[in-house]
């Protein structure tokens, strides 16, 4: 059931108008006359989507501040011919995904029961002078970094492009951190799932489980076909998530609600990821078979006795998911699979001890 909320901390306000130029990065593409994506040119893509609908406009995600979102919204609206947004969706409260909420001021916000305590630290980093510190060192880190590739994709254009967009990226973020910005929090919440009736639309949203957050959601559009996963779903090189807080139920839960998206006579012609192109129903088997090989598989390597280590060994990346392993991201993803590994042994561990000890006092 859904509920309202009471809006988040407000801290010194500056909603900025567009920075020169800013525009330029900022690409769209369109899915049909009412469903558009919108993001910024860089080496990290973040799509921002926005539905078009009788009662008018509803946006998915808000990307990391507001004067990013500020340039996207402008292009939004230029595309879709208005600016009536009634509507906004947060799939969850990572650094891509809320932090320009407050652009949108007579807009409706949605999200998971969890996602107003995982927004704060969008708080946090901003008056918290040691986050604070923390976060503009990291983004002066990147964009030396960024700046220090520059020279060496000289001879391609597009390449060029990306990097120039991921600086202005994070100078515009940079600025909002030393400024400071509101934080919006959701104004309703839900449990488990949740259906927006926009007239000639419906959006059919249902929390995931703790796995890649705690707050994850994902967003059916059935009479377009769309399916919005959040950072739930990605392209080759980003393995699924187990946070450290899931129980057996939440990784369970992930499979049922990606089966749901997959039963047979269900439209799902289009799956919009938070962080590359545009995939299909497809891609979301991948996904769904990782969470239940890993299941089942550590469950069968228990059984066996293995250790956790000769688990790791077992279900090591590239050997076992080769669709989801790059060599550029392979040390990232050992370290991501070997945490999955973990939680997952331990999980199950608790919950043969439970068992044990039920059987125990029977």
């Amino acid at each position: 059931m859904a509920r309202s909320v009471r809006i988040g901390v407000v801290l010194l306000l500056i909603i900025p108008g567009l920075c020169p130029g800013s525009d330029d990065f900022v690409r769209i593409e369109k899915l049909s006359d009412r469903v558009i994506i919108g993001y910024w040119l860089g080496t990290g893509r973040m799509n921002i989507v926005a539905i078009k609908s009788q009662k008018g406009l509803a946006v998915i995600d808000t990307t990391m501040s507001p004067r990013i979102m500020a340039p996207v919204k402008e292009r939004l609206e230029k595309e879709l011919g208005r600016n009536d947004w009634k509507y906004v969706i947060n799939t969850h409260a990572h650094m891509h995904h809320a932090g320009g909420n407050c652009l949108f001021k007579d807009a409706v916000i949605i999200g998971h029961d969890n996602l107003p305590g995982d927004m704060q630290w969008l708080i946090d980093k901003q008056v918290d002078e040691a986050w604070k510190r923390k976060s503009l060192g990291e983004n002066a880190a990147t964009i030396r970094n960024l700046q220090s590739l520059l020279p060496r994709v000289t001879g391609s254009r597009l390449q060029t492009r990306m990097i120039q967009g991921e600086i202005k990226f994070f100078e515009l973020n940079t600025q909002d951190i030393e400024e400071g910005f509101e934080i919006v929090k959701p104004t309703v919440t839900f449990t488990d799932r949740y259906t927006l009736d926009l007239g000639d639309l419906r959006l059919e949203m249902v929390y995931f489980g703790k796995g890649h957050s705690m707050s994850d959601i994902l967003i059916y559009i059935p009479q377009e076909g769309v399916l919005v996963t959040g950072a739930i779903v990605y392209l080759r090189g980003h393995l699924p998530g187990i946070t450290e807080k899931a129980e057996l139920k939440d990784v369970q839960r992930y499979i049922d609600v990606l089966n749901s998206f997959l039963e047979e006579g269900l439209k799902v012609d289009r799956v919009i990821t938070s962080h590359s192109p545009v995939l299909t129903r497809n891609d979301l088997k991948y996904v769904r078979d990782y969470y239940q090989m890993m299941l089942d598989g550590i469950r069968a390597a228990r059984q066996e006795g293995l250790t956790l280590e000769q688990a790791k060994e077992r279900f090591a990346v590239r050997k076992k998911f080769p669709r989801f392993y790059q060599k550029q991201s392979a040390e990232w993803s050992k370290a991501k699979q070997d945490r999955n590994i973990t939680v997952l042994f331990q999980r199950l561990e608790e919950a043969e001890q439970k068992s044990q000890t039920y059987k125990s006092i029977k």
